[in-house]
C-alpha cells in the first residue's frame, strides 16, 4: 500500500479580499524508499505542496491519503498527532530554535523515549552522525548556516519518521556543505520517504527516485529516474489508550517547560525578577493591611483562655472566696479566681517602659501561674514587685536579650521589676505580664481604684486645731514604701499637727447578664500614724503634677481588697479544657448561678462595628487596588516574553510537538520561575518577623495566608499565561514560522 496519496489537491489563499491559488489538482502518490525531487520557479506551489503534505497548513480541495486513511476531517489535533507519527521537517530557514544547545534541539525530537540516559545517549549518537560532536553544547544562534542545517537533519533522524520533508536544504550553503547534507539525506532515506524541494535538481540528480516539476501550482511533469528499493516496514502504531497519552504529556510538558527555562537565561531572569516583586508586593500588600481581618474576628466577652468559666450569683450578690473554692471542687476544676477583674483588662495602653527619657506605652494581657519553656531570659517572678513579659520580637531592642538588671515597666503607676522575659515572632499575639499569684492580686486591687480616676483629699489638722482639706493630683502606689506606710512632702505638713488621706471612688461592678447603673463607692481614710517624713524612691516612675502623695502598695492593695469582698460579684473557674468548662457551666446555670465559657461571644456596639466595617471599606478595596496593578504589571512584562517564543513553538508544532504539550511546557515554565518569588518572600517573611527592627511594622502572617498569596500567585500567572497563548495556536503552524509564507 502507498505511504502517501494526494487526489485532486488544491489550496487557495485569501488576503485582504485577494484569492491566490498555491497548488490546484495534484494527484499524486508516494511509497516508502523514494527520494523524491520537486522542482520549479518561485512561487509556483513547491514549498506550499510541502506544508500541506507535513499538515502546517490547510487544503481546501480534494483529498489526501495517509495509509489509506482521509484526513479532509483532521482537526488541529488529528495533525498534531499526523506530524508527530509520520513527519519531520527540514527547512530553508533552519527554523532550528536558537536558544536551545544542539543537544537540546535533537532531545526535543526524542521525548517520546522516557528514558532519560537512553534519550541522551541516542541524541548523542545523532549529533555524531552529522559531525556536530564538538558543538553539542552550543546555542543555535552561534551556529554557522551549514551546523545549523546539520543540527535540523540530525533532528529529523531522531524523530525516525516515516516522511521527511526537505525544503531548499541547500539554499543556503556552499557547494561542498551542500554536497555532504544531499548525501547525508540520501544515507537516511533507504527505508523512509524523503521529499526535497530544490531550485538545483543537479545537486540531487544522483540520488534521487523520482523527479516532479511543479508548475503554476500544478504538476508539470512527474518522472521515474531509478526504481525504488521495495521496503515493506509499516509505522509502528502510536495509538495508546487516554490515560497513557495524558500522562505522557504531562511528563513531556514538564521536559519541555524545564528546557525553555534555562534556553532563555536573560529573559527567564528579568521574569523571575517581575514574578518576585509582584509576589512581594502581595505579600507585604496583605501584611500591611492586616487590621482587615480584626472585622472577621470573633467578639469575646472575656478574655478567652481555654478552658476558662465565668459565672455570678443570680441574685447579684457577691460569692466568697470559699464558696467559690466549693465550687471548684464539686465541679472539677483545677484552680478558680475570685477577682477575676485583670484578666479582662482591656485597656490598649496599659503598660509603661521609661525608655530614653520617654515613655513606650503598650498592651497586656496580665496572667499568673504559667510558663513560657525553657529558652527565655531571666527567670520567672518569685515576689509581688517583679513580673516576667512575655512580648513580640520587636521588644528585644528595649529589654534586650541577656542581662534585665534595673528594667522596670509601670502598670497603673506601680513600678514593677522586670525579671524575665521570652519573645516570639507573631506580632498578632497580644504581649503578657506575668505575676505571683499574690501581685496579681496586688495589681488587680490598684488598677481597681486607681483606673477610676479617685478623688483624694488631705485633711490637714493645724496646731490651732483648725481643720483645712486640700485636693490631691495623685496618689502613687509603690513597692518603695514598707508595710502600712504612707508619704506627704514635707511642704505639706508645715503648718499641719495631724493630716488623714481621704480616697473615694466609685466604680461599676464587673459582671456577665446584668446591665444595671448601680456604683459601688471604695471609700478608705488612713489615719496620721501611717505617714513617714523620709523621701521616697520612686526610680523612674516620675510625674508632673503638683500635689502627689506615695502610697505602700500592700496598703492600697489591702484597701482595695476588702472593698472587692464586699462588692465584686463575678468569679473564675478553670478546667482542663473546653469540654468540661461547657459541661460545669450547664451545671452551674441550673442552680442559683449563671455562667458562660470565655468563648461566648457578644455584638459590638453599633459605634465599633461601624469603625470596623469603616476600617475595611479602606483597606480592602487599597489591597485589592495593589493586587489589580500587580496582576497587570506582571501581565504587561510576560506579553513580550512570551510573544518571544510564538516562533519557537511554532518549530515544535512542525516537529508534531502536540498542543498541549507545548502549553504544559509554558506553564510548568511559569511555575518554575515562581520558585525564586516564593523563596524570596518566604526569606522576606523569615528576616522581618524575625528582625526586632521590622516585626511591629507588618502583621504577622500564617501558613493559609501563605498559602493563599502563593496559590493567588499561581492563578494569576497561569490566567496570564493562557491569555497570551490563547491566540498563539489559532493560526496554522506555516503562518506561525518565520518565512511562512512561502508559497
Amino acid at each position: 500500500m502507498e505511504l502517501l496519496r494526494l487526489q485532486d489537491i488544491g489550496k487557495i489563499y485569501v488576503s485582504e479580499g485577494n484569492v491566490s491559488v498555491g497548488i490546484r489538482g495534484v494527484s499524486l502518490s508516494f511509497e516508502r524508499g523514494e527520494f523524491v525531487a520537486v522542482t520549479g520557479k518561485s512561487g509556483s506551489g513547491k514549498s506550499t505542496l510541502l506544508n500541506v503534505i507535513s499538515g502546517m497548513d490547510t487544503y481546501e480541495e480534494g483529498e489526501m491519503f495517509v495509509e489509506g486513511e482521509p484526513t479532509s476531517h483532521f482537526m488541529q489535533p488529528d495533525w498534531e498527532e499526523y506530524r508527530e507519527k509520520y513527519i519531520s521537517f527540514i527547512f530553508q530557514d533552519y527554523n532550528i530554535i536558537e536558544s536551545f544547545t544542539v543537544l537540546q534541539n535533537v532531545e526535543l525530537a526524542l521525548m517520546h523515549i522516557e528514558d532519560k540516559k537512553e534519550r541522551r545517549r541516542r541524541a548523542v549518537e545523532l549529533i555524531k552522525r552529522v559531525g556536530l560532536e564538538s558543538h553539542m553544547k552550543q546555542k543555535g544562534s552561534r551556529l554557522s548556516g551549514g551546523q545549523k542545517q546539520r543540527t535540523v537533519i540530525a533532528r529529523a533522524l531522531a524523530k525516525d519518521s516515516p516522511i521527511i520533508l526537505a525544503d531548499e536544504p541547500t539554499g543556503n550553503l556552499d557547494s561542498v556543505t551542500s554536497a555532504e547534507i544531499i548525501k547525508l539525506l540520501h544515507e537516511v532515506s533507504r527505508d523512509k520517504l524523503l521529499i526535497v524541494v530544490t531550485h538545483n535538481f543537479e545537486q540531487v540528480e544522483k540520488c534521487a527516485t523520482r523527479h516532479i516539476r511543479i508548475f503554476d501550482g500544478a504538476v508539470e511533469f512527474d518522472h521515474r529516474l531509478k526504481t525504488a528499493e521495495a521496503v515493506s516496514k509499516t509505522a509502528e502504531s502510536t495509538q495508546t489508550n487516554k490515560e497513557n497519552k495524558t500522562k505522557k504529556s504531562i511528563k513531556n510538558g514538564f521536559i519541555l517547560g524545564k528546557s525553555i527555562f534555562t534556553s532563555k537565561p536573560k529573559l527567564t531572569s528579568f521574569l523571575c525578577i517581575m514574578l518576585i516583586i509582584g509576589t512581594l508586593g502581595v505579600f507585604i500588600l496583605t501584611a500591611a493591611c492586616g487590621d482587615v481581618g480584626a472585622l472577621f474576628e470573633k467578639n469575646y466577652m472575656f478574655e478567652h483562655i481555654d478552658g476558662r468559666l465565668v459565672a455570678a450569683r443570680r441574685d447579684g450578690t457577691a460569692t466568697s472566696e470559699e464558696d467559690i473554692k466549693k465550687l471548684a471542687e464539686k465541679y472539677g476544676a483545677e484552680s478558680y479566681l475570685r477577682c477575676d477583674m485583670l484578666l479582662d483588662y482591656d485597656s490598649y495602653d496599659n503598660m509603661r517602659v521609661p525608655h530614653l527619657n520617654d515613655y513606650k506605652y503598650f498592651g497586656v494581657d496580665f496572667t499568673y501561674g504559667k510558663t513560657y519553656g525553657d529558652d527565655i531570659i531571666g527567670r520567672y517572678p518569685e515576689k509581688n514587685n517583679e513580673v516576667f513579659l512575655n512580648l513580640p520580637i520587636s521588644f528585644k531592642p528595649i529589654f534586650g536579650e541577656k542581662s534585665l538588671e534595673e528594667t522596670t515597666v509601670i502598670f497603673s503607676d506601680l513600678v514593677l521589676e522586670v525579671v524575665g522575659v521570652k519573645y516570639y515572632y507573631d506580632n498578632n499575639i497580644t504581649p503578657e505580664c506575668l505575676f505571683t499569684k499574690d501581685g496579681f492580686d496586688v495589681a488587680t486591687a490598684i488598677s481597681f481604684i486607681t483606673a477610676r480616676y479617685p478623688d483624694i483629699t488631705l485633711k490637714l489638722t493645724k496646731k490651732d486645731g483648725s481643720v483645712s482639706e486640700m485636693h490631691i493630683s495623685g496618689i502613687i502606689p509603690t513597692y518603695e514604701l514598707q508595710g502600712d506606710k504612707i508619704y506627704i512632702p514635707d511642704e505639706y505638713m508645715k503648718n499641719a499637727d495631724e493630716a488623714e488621706l481621704c480616697i473615694f471612688s466609685t466604680f461599676p461592678i464587673y459582671n456577665y447578664n446584668y446591665n444595671s447603673n448601680k456604683q459601688y463607692s471604695f471609700n478608705k481614710q488612713f489615719g496620721k500614724e501611717y505617714f513617714v517624713n523620709e523621701p521616697v524612691d520612686v526610680k523612674l516612675n516620675e510625674h508632673y503634677f503638683d500635689s502627689i502623695v506615695y502610697i505602700s502598695a500592700e496598703l492600697l492593695a489591702k484597701s482595695a481588697i476588702e472593698a472587692l469582698d464586699e462588692t465584686y460579684r463575678q468569679f473564675s473557674l478553670f478546667f482542663e479544657n473546653e469540654e468540661k468548662a461547657q459541661a460545669a457551666a450547664k451545671l452551674l446555670n441550673e442552680g442559683e448561678y449563671v455562667s458562660v465559657t470565655s468563648d461566648t461571644t457578644y455584638t459590638p456596639d453599633p459605634l465599633s462595628a461601624i469603625e470596623s466595617v469603616l476600617a475595611a471599606v479602606v483597606l480592602i478595596p487599597l489591597w485589592l487596588a495593589g493586587i489589580i496593578f500587580l496582576a497587570f504589571f506582571v501581565n504587561l512584562c510576560t506579553q513580550r516574553m512570551l510573544a518571544a517564543f510564538k516562533n519557537d513553538m511554532a518549530i515544535m508544532r512542525s516537529m508534531g510537538i502536540s498542543v498541549r504539550v507545548i502549553k504544559i511546557g509554558m506553564y510548568v515554565r511559569m511555575l518554575i520561575s515562581l520558585i525564586p518569588a516564593y523563596i524570596v518572600t518566604a526569606l522576606g517573611a523569615v528576616l522581618i518577623f524575625t528582625s526586632p527592627k521590622y516585626n511591629e511594622y507588618f502583621s504577622y502572617l500564617y501558613a493559609w495566608q501563605y498559602a493563599l498569596i502563593f496559590i493567588g500567585m499561581l492563578i494569576l500567572t497561569a490566567r496570564v499565561t493562557k491569555k497570551q497563548i490563547k491566540n498563539m495556536f489559532g493560526e496554522s503552524v506555516k503562518k506561525s514560522l518565520k518565512g511562512g509564507n512561502v508559497q
